[in-house]
C-alpha cells in the first residue's frame, strides 16, 4: 500500500519495549560521540595528515562498508558485543601509544603513535557502527509520537563532554559509555534473535547519499580550526553543542512537525507550482536536495547570516532524510549496490580527507568548495526529480 510522502507516519501497531528504546539511544549515542570524540582526538594528537580528520573519515568508511553487508546481518549476537567491547577498551589505546617510545619506528613524534592507535579504534568503532546500523530492526521515527532518544543521547554525549571541556574527552568517561552502549545492544540484539532478517532502510535513489554526506562533512570539519564555523566566533564548547542539536534534536522536532501535515500545509500554500509540478518535486528527497543547494549558495555570503544559513539549511535536509519512513529495502543488484556505495564513500570520507588535507593551505575555502560540489551536483539532480515521472517519487511504500 502506497501513501504520500507528506502524509503522517501511521501509528505503530504494537508498542516496543522498553529495550527497543534503550538501544535506540545507545545507537544514537554510538554515532553521535563517534563524530564527536575521533575528531577532537585528532585534532589534540596533532598529526598534520589530514589535520587529524583522518581517524573520523576511517571511521566513517567502514561503517558504510560494513552496512548493509550480509555477513554483518547474519552475523551472531556474540559477535556484536565483541566488536562493542574492543572499541570500549581500545579508547585506551591512544593515550597508552602516545608515551611509547619507539625509536626503531622513526617517527618524529610519539604523538603520532598514539594516532596509529587512534586510527585502530576508529576502524573497529566503524566495523561496531555498521553493524548495529544494519540490525536495526526499527526507525528512531517509527517507536512513537516523539523521537526523543536522539534528544537523549545528544544530552547524555554533550553532559559527557561538557565535564570534561578543560581537559578534552576523559578515556575513561568515553570507555564507560560505550561498554555500556554495547551491553545494551547486545541485550536488544538477543532479544531480536527469533525475529526475521532483513535490512530495514529508506527507499531511495541513489542521490540520497548526498544528504547525509553534507551533514557528516559539517560534522567532521568540526575541529579544524573553525573551517566550517568561519564567522561565527563560537567557542569551542559552542560549536559542539550546535553541531549536536543539528544532527540529533533538530531531526526530531521535524519528524515531530511533520507527524501533522505540516508539509502538506506548507507546499499546498506555494501557489507558483502547478499541482502536477508538485506531484513530480515536492517529496522529501526533492525538498531536501533544494536545501543543500541553497545551503552551498549561503557559503560565499561574507555575513554571520549566511555562515548560519549555510549550516542551518543542509542540516535541515538531513533532518528531513532522517525522518523519512523505512521500509524493508529490495536487494539492489550488485552493480547499483557497487554505485551507490561508491557514490556514499567519495562523497563522504573521500571529501572530507580533501576537507582535511587542503584546509592547512585554503582554510575556510577547502570546505567551501566541498560544500559547494555537493550543493551543485544537488542542484543537478532537483532539475531531474522535476521532469521525472510523477509516479516514481511522489510515492514511498509504508512500512
Amino acid at each position: 500500500m502506497a501513501m504520500h510522502r507528506f502524509d503522517p507516519r501511521p501509528s505503530a501497531s504494537a508498542p516496543h519495549s522498553a529495550l527497543a528504546h534503550a538501544g535506540e539511544v545507545a545507537q544514537w549515542v554510538l554515532l553521535l560521540l563517534a563524530w564527536i570524540w575521533l575528531g577532537e582526538q585528532g585534532m589534540r594528537l596533532g598529526w598534520s595528515l589530514a589535520s587529524g580528520v583522518l581517524a573520523v573519515a576511517l571511521w566513517w568508511a567502514a561503517r558504510l562498508l560494513c552496512r548493509g553487508s550480509d555477513w554483518a546481518l547474519h552475523a551472531r549476537p556474540w559477535a556484536l558485543a565483541v566488536w562493542g567491547g574492543l572499541s570500549a577498551l581500545g579508547v585506551w589505546l591512544p593515550e597508552a601509544l602516545r608515551f611509547v617510545q619507539a625509536p626503531e619506528l622513526n617517527l618524529a613524534h610519539v604523538g603520532h603513535i598514539g594516532h596509529i592507535g587512534l586510527l585502530a579504534v576508529a576502524l573497529l568503532w566503524g566495523v561496531w557502527s555498521g553493524m548495529v546500523e544494519t540490525r536495526s530492526r526499527v526507525s528512531t521515527f517509527d517507536l512513537g509520537p516523539l523521537a526523543w532518544q536522539p534528544v537523549l543521547a545528544a544530552g547524555l554525549v554533550a553532559g559527557l563532554w561538557w565535564g570534561t571541556a578543560r581537559t578534552g574527552f576523559a578515556p575513561w568517561g568515553v570507555s564507560a559509555l560505550l561498554a555500556f552502549c554495547a551491553i545494551v545492544l547486545h541485550a536488544r540484539d538477543r532479544a531480536n534473535l527469533n525475529a526475521p532478517l532483513a535490512c530495514r532502510g529508506q527507499r531511495a535513489h541513489g542521490f540520497s547519499v548526498l544528504v547525509p554526506s553534507a551533514m557528516g562533512l559539517m560534522m567532521g570539519s568540526l575541529w579544524l580550526g573553525n573551517t566550517g564555523c568561519a564567522g561565527l566566533a563560537w567557542t569551542a564548547q559552542e560549536m559542539v553543542l550546535w553541531h549536536l542539536a543539528m544532527m540529533a534534536v533538530l531531526p526530531a522536532l521535524v519528524a515531530l512537525w511533520g507527524r501533522y501535515r505540516v508539509f502538506a500545509w506548507l507546499f499546498s500554500g506555494l501557489s507558483f507550482f502547478s499541482p502536477t509540478a508538485q506531484h513530480r518535486f515536492l517529496d522529501r528527497l526533492g525538498f531536501s536536495l533544494l536545501l543543500l543547494a541553497l545551503g552551498a549558495l549561503m557559503l560565499w555570503g561574507q555575513s554571520a547570516v549566511s555562515g548560519l544559513l549555510a549550516m542551518l539549511l543542509p542540516s535541515l535536509a538531513w533532518a528531513i532524510h532522517c525522518s523519512q519512513p523505512r521500509s524493508v529495502s529490495d536487494r539492489a543488484s550488485p552493480p547499483s549496490l557497487w554505485w551507490r556505495r561508491s557514490l556514499a564513500l567519495l562523497s563522504g570520507p573521500g571529501l572530507l580527507v580533501w576537507v582535511g588535507a587542503a584546509s592547512a593551505v585554503q582554510g575556510p575555502l577547502a570546505m567551501q568548495t566541498a560544500m559547494g560540489l555537493i550543493g551543485l551536483v544537488a542542484a543537478a539532480q532537483v532539475l531531474v526529480l522535476w521532469t521525472r515521472q510523477p509516479l516514481a517519487s511522489a510515492t514511498v511504500f509504508a512500512p
